[in-house]
């Protein structure tokens, strides 16, 4: 598969916007006034998400095998982590007060680049599946990475009235039902009805990302010598692993949420401590043997999408 395949498969990506059938309410504010909201809304989106897709970008460069006929995946995948990595530096030095026009190109040109990034994951989740390309990088976790660059594009689009990811896109039950994703500063724009929905959908979604994060921790200790860092990550993985199940009879019933969402956020505070704690004991070199089979960088990055996480869920229970 050669450059000029990837390039054009990126230019013609699919329309995914579909009219949305559950819109978010204005509340009788101008329209000035909302389109600058939610354009603040996406660059507060942007502001996490950005930084986490250059770094998946970096990830995927990281467990390319490198052999000559892999070039050109690793000359892709460092493209993305600067192009990325440029974009982020520009969300962050732009103020929620910059023009609209400024906001609107900003959050247009995320969209664009990312639903690149998500193609490109797509045709390499592919490739992997069918050993047509190599790497010491599973397959699964090149879906995980996709599953969350569509959520943060959903969030985007959401933030522009449109509905545009369903739930088998992200990865979630019931697959055909369309999900909202909406950003996090909309929330009080939301009814109850919705506001329960995005909150279960996030809870399920988020839960399978971090059951899957301490899964993969699990898999990358070192035989042995890190046996309760292995032991711990797993604990976790079963930990979130229920917050689904749990999550699933809370939509059936349709209550339960703020329960639901206090467990989460407990879970994911010890989650998220137990990470901080892989992190410094790696970069202090006080983990046995002094290093672990991934990157510092990856402890971090899972510990940023768990705080975030917690953000979500107490935006949604402290109203």
């Amino acid at each position: 598969m050669n450059m000029d395949y990837i390039s054009g498969m990126s230019q013609n990506l699919q329309a995914f916007a579909t009219p949305s059938s559950n819109p978010i309410e204005t509340g009788g504010v101008h329209e000035a006034e909302f389109l600058r909201e939610s354009l603040v809304a996406a660059l507060e989106e942007m502001k996490v998400w950005v930084l986490l897709m250059s770094e998946h970008a970096k990830f995927i460069r990281l467990g390319l095998d490198p052999n000559p006929n892999q070039e050109e995946f690793f000359r892709i995948a460092d493209q993305f982590s600067v192009q990325l990595e440029s974009l982020h530096r520009e969300v962050i030095q732009t103020p929620s007060n910059a023009p609209v026009e400024i906001l609107f190109q900003l959050r247009e040109r995320t969209i664009v680049m990312v639903n690149h990034l998500i193609q490109f994951k797509r045709t390499l989740f592919q490739l992997l599946e069918e050993c047509k390309a190599l790497a010491i990088l599973p397959a699964i976790l090149v879906d995980h990475i996709r599953r969350e660059a569509d959520r943060f594009v959903g969030t985007l689009e959401r933030s522009k009235g449109k509905v545009t990811r369903n739930r088998q896109t992200l990865g979630i039950p019931d697959g055909q039902i369309p999900a909202e994703t909406v950003p996090r500063l909309l929330y009080h724009r939301l009814s109850p009805a919705q506001l329960f929905k995005v909150g279960v959908e996030e809870v399920e979604f988020f839960s399978r990302i971090h059951s899957e994060h301490a899964e993969h921790l699990s898999m990358s200790f070192r035989p042995e010598v890190q046996e309760n860092y292995r032991k711990t990550a797993l604990f976790y993985k079963q930990e979130f692993a229920n917050q689904i199940e749990q999550a699933k009879m809370v939509e059936q019933s349709g209550s339960g949420f703020e329960a639901l969402a206090s467990n989460g956020i407990k879970i994911s505070t010890d989650f998220n401590n137990y990470l901080r704690r892989v992190l410094y004991d790696i970069t202090t070199c006080t983990i046995p043997t002094k290093q672990t089979n991934f990157p510092p960088l990856l402890a971090d990055h899972m510990s940023r999408e768990t705080v975030y996480y917690m953000d979500i869920l107490q935006r949604l229970t402290v109203r």
